[in-house]
């Protein structure tokens, strides 16, 4: 709960950080439709319904659809209630929202109780919503599909599977939805007078649930599970994820009315579909919104289908027999010989003619076989001249001190690639690294001494070109003499050059997570003090306040002190926000037209308070590039005002004495260049390939704190490309620092 009120927090100091006009706007001639689901979205249910109605009504049609997600099903939501409102009504205001679709019963009462305050009197179509008859619903502008779950008929279907059952344990828990299933329960097994004994079960923990089922006798028992959704450490997780809990407890079988249930977990039952949910109730806001009437509290019933699973009636050792025929039964094998009766008994016909062909062949083949035993040491060492892709085949004359290798080798090697080649051992040697021979000789020291089973190693060897390349070398002695010694050993030869190369970029890359690390943990440890040092100053002249003798011009200035330390925080949480946003690619530009002269005016006014602030003597010069009183140009500009804001901030920041300069260029019709330049301590080549990367902070003096989260020239960085422009530095230790900013935009 404490994390989805922060979220919301958060949400609306995002949102109040930007000015939004209060019109609202035509959309682009999309019509714009809101979908509020009352559970969250990687629940099978929402999911199926949420996929529907963004179906139903695509974009390509000129629909736009928002989505909420109400998420009771895993967290309370009455204490939010208010607050979430609010945060609807700032989000919305600027959308004409035109219909509402409401899946489930949160939802839906949501609407009910809110909507019209916050969207208005729109048409509002609903799904999935139980017990009906409970909400007083008076208006046209109310319809939708109705969801009576079929559990009379899934009681019909239990009896029919299980016709000699004892008794029915019905399952559902303590949640809105678990009491309503259970009432409609009650109904249904009232209505059709069931003939079995059955035990209600209102589950409000995995615990008493489980003691409960472990105590029932399961001869001749099925389960019906209604609702179950039980808390476990402060959440709960989804029904189908309770299966082997239950199946633990008590290995009945299980019914249900969900199609989300199947996949392993219920036998089978009269289900309702998410996605036939969905598709309707977007069909009915669709007709509505193309001036379709519907009477106060108009429905329609979706179709119920009777639905078992094959693999649970076979583990449960149901008669297939007793399946309805109008059932779809899932997972039931194909009978291939019905299916496909013509095309077998063709195949088969070919087959008995290869038989008897084959006989024929194998009676002239048997006449060959003691010529093929003499031929079938040379045959081996012929197949090593069949190249695979990158592999080498090698075949070692223990005996003869003689190496045959393939093509692929030979040609590798220098040894021409002509076919098989037979080199020396020694030959073979001069070809390894110096630094890998001592690991090569120890491993076929191994593997001939019989210590190891197979010979395996990696080594470097020098090809045809010189150079080394990395090759994992495996092999096997296949020929001993009388006393067991080896008289022969063949292998083969894999290229891992490319692998050993990939391994080093792993451990570069590491390198760098690490680095990353690093500058992250030092980017909090700033940003702690950065945020204690105004908060330091807001608390401790809030307390100054508090005493009623303080002098009104001493009030005023704590008061100044105060604000100038909420700008701080201010500014560092936007920049923490923005630095968010363009990690996530949620970081927009807008273009607009401005005077470029006005907003150096503005800068030039930000820049000599930031002088006095830091208590800098130096001269802030500002060189417009065209003698005239207005330059307009189109462009962001927000974004360019936070670029130059930065760069004349760390300016100042870095120059004790001299000047800071800013002028702008214009190198043609299309291109802007801005350019801060300051008489400061400069910058090395090193840290010039560095300061633009995010955490990080240059400062030649460590112990002079000079404050700052390091994030300031990332942003201008990211900002400038994503005004499709570039920003650099030149500079010099003592010889103070030029930034240049070109980007597109157009004169006007």
């Amino acid at each position: 709960m404490k994390y989805l009120r922060t979220s919301l927090i958060c949400i609306f100091l995002m949102q109040l950080s930007f000015p939004v006009k209060a019109e609202k706007s035509d959309s682009n001639g999309l019509t714009d439709i809101l979908l509020i689901n009352s559970y969250h979205y990687t629940f099978k249910w929402t999911n199926d319904i949420t996929n529907a109605v963004v179906k139903e009504l695509p974009e390509a049609d000129d629909y736009r659809i928002s989505i909420e997600y109400l998420d009771t099903k895993r967290f309370s939501f009455q204490r939010q209630e208010v607050l979430y409102v609010e945060y609807l009504k700032e989000k919305y205001r600027t959308l004409d929202i035109k219909g509402i679709i409401c899946s489930d019963n949160d939802a839906f009462e949501f609407v009910l109780k809110h909507g019209k305050e916050i969207w208005g009197d729109v048409p509002v179509t609903f799904c999935g919503v139980n017990e009906l008859f409970k909400y007083d619903i008076n208006s046209t502008n109310y319809f939708g599909v109705e969801e009576e779950i079929a559990i009379a008929q899934t009681l019909e279907l239990i009896l029919t599977l299980q016709p000699d059952l004892k008794e029915l344990i019905v399952v559902s828990d303590s949640t809105l939805n678990g009491i309503l299933f259970a009432d409609q329960f009650l109904r249904a097994a009232r209505a059709i007078n069931f003939p079995v004994d059955y035990d209600l079960i209102y589950a409000t923990s995995v615990e008493l649930l489980g003691e409960t089922l472990k105590e029932v006798d399961p001869e001749k028992r099925a389960i019906l599970l209604l609702s179950l959704y039980l808390p476990r450490n402060g959440a709960v997780k989804d029904m189908i994820l309770e299966a082997d809990f239950l199946k633990s407890c008590l290995d009945v079988p299980v019914y249900g009315t969900w199609d989300f249930l199947f996949g392993g977990f219920i036998l089978g039952g009269v289900i309702n579909t998410g996605e036939e949910q969905g598709r309707l109730a977007a069909q009915l806001l669709k007709r509505k919104l193309a001036g379709e009437t519907f009477p106060p509290g108009y429905l329609v019933k979706p179709t119920q289908t009777m639905v078992v699973d094959y693999n649970k009636l076979k583990y449960y050792n149901i008669d297939l027999s007793l399946v309805p025929k109008k059932a779809l039964v899932l997972h039931e094998p194909e009978n291939y010989f019905r299916k496909y009766r013509q095309e077998i008994l063709i195949v088969c016909s070919v087959l008995g003619f290869l038989i008897v062909i084959n006989i024929i062949l194998l009676r002239l083949l048997n006449e060959k076989r003691i010529a093929e035993a003499k031929l079938r040491k040379s045959e081996e060492r012929l197949e090593l001249a069949l190249d695979g892709a990158n592999v080498g085949l090698w075949d070692i004359d223990l005996e003869n001190k003689a190496v045959y290798i393939n093509k692929w080798v030979s040609g590798l090697l220098g040894y021409g690639d002509s076919g098989i080649a037979r080199v020396t051992i020694g030959d073979w040697i001069k070809t390894c690294h110096p630094d890998d021979l001592g690991q090569v000789n120890e491993v076929l020291h191994m593997h001939l001494s019989g210590k190891v089973h197979d010979f395996n190693t990696e080594t470097r060897l020098q090809t045809s070109s010189g150079e080394y390349k990395w090759f994992s070398l495996h092999g096997k002695v296949v020929e001993v003499d009388q006393n067991s010694t080896p008289r022969r050993m063949i292998g083969l030869m894999l290229d891992i050059d490319m692998q050993k190369q990939f391994e080093e970029q792993l451990r570069i890359a590491k390198e760098k997570a690490e680095e990353s690390d690093r500058l992250k943990s030092s980017f909090l440890a700033n940003v702690s003090h950065e945020i204690r040092t105004p908060m330091n100053a807001i608390l401790g002249f809030s307390d100054i306040l508090l005493d009623a003798s303080i002098q009104k011009e001493d009030s005023l200035k704590f008061l100044s002190l105060i604000r100038s330390s909420g700008e701080s925080l201010l500014a560092l949480i936007n920049d923490i926000i923005d630095i968010s946003k363009i990690e996530s690619g949620q970081f927009n530009i807008v273009i607009g037209k401005f005077d470029l002269h006005l907003l150096f005016d503005k800068i030039s006014h930000i820049a000599s308070t930031l002088i006095n602030t830091y208590n800098r003597d130096i001269e802030l010069i500002i060189e417009k590039g065209v003698d005239q009183a207005s330059l307009f140009i189109e462009s962001d500009q927000y974004r360019l005002e936070q670029i130059i804001n930065n760069l004349i901030s760390n300016a100042i920041k870095f120059t004790s004495r001299g000047h800071v300069k800013l002028s702008y260029t214009i190198p043609d019709n299309n291109t802007l260049e801005i350019r801060v330049t300051d008489t400061g301590r400069g910058i090395s080549k090193e840290d010039q390939g560095v300061i633009f990367e995010r955490f990080r902070q240059i400062n030649p003096d460590p112990k002079i704190n000079i404050g700052g989260t390091g994030l300031g020239l990332a942003i201008s960085k990211s900002i400038t490309e994503l005004l499709g422009g570039t920003i650099c530095v030149d500079s010099a230790p003592d010889q103070g620092a030029t930034f240049r900013v070109r980007i597109p935009c157009k004169y006007l």
